[in-house]
């Protein structure tokens, strides 16, 4: 059976999403990972490991009730903590939960026309909306 080579091209668009999405997710895992690896090893962890699988099963508010005696809102509290290897490792996840936005951003610069602009930039308008605001 003969192997039949198709060749397939991909604009410069399309490999300026491609490429940052590769990038920053690589990153991202990185920065997950590592902080991680030192949080299981009991290097400096804000909470240790056996205090989170006791208060594991109840609410967000319960678990930081029972762990730090503290109420949280939001995710500032992760900003105030960056020496700790478990809420460093969170900086991943963000870096993660914005690879998408920063790839349209790529692609954005790189498109052929205004129109393909301006779609993707009424994408990464409507990832930030879908961010900020919490839908039921």
């Amino acid at each position: 059976m003969a192997e039949h080579k198709q060749e397939v091209r991909v604009d410069d668009m399309g490999l300026a999403f491609g490429k940052t999405m590769i990038v920053f997710t690589i990153i991202g895992i990185v920065m997950m990972v590592v902080p991680a690896i030192f949080y299981f090893a009991g290097i400096k962890q804000y909470i240790p490991l056996s205090e989170v699988n006791r208060s594991w099963a109840g609410s967000a508010s319960e678990f930081w009730q029972n762990t730090k005696g503290i109420q949280v809102h939001g995710y500032g509290w992760i900003f105030n903590h960056l020496l700790y290897t478990d809420t460093l490792s969170m900086l991943g996840v963000l870096l993660l939960m914005m690879t998408p936005l920063l790839s349209m951003l790529a692609a954005m610069f790189k498109a052929p026309n205004k129109t393909y602009k301006m779609l993707f930039l009424v994408a990464a308008l409507e990832f930030i909306v879908s961010i900020m605001f919490k839908t039921s």
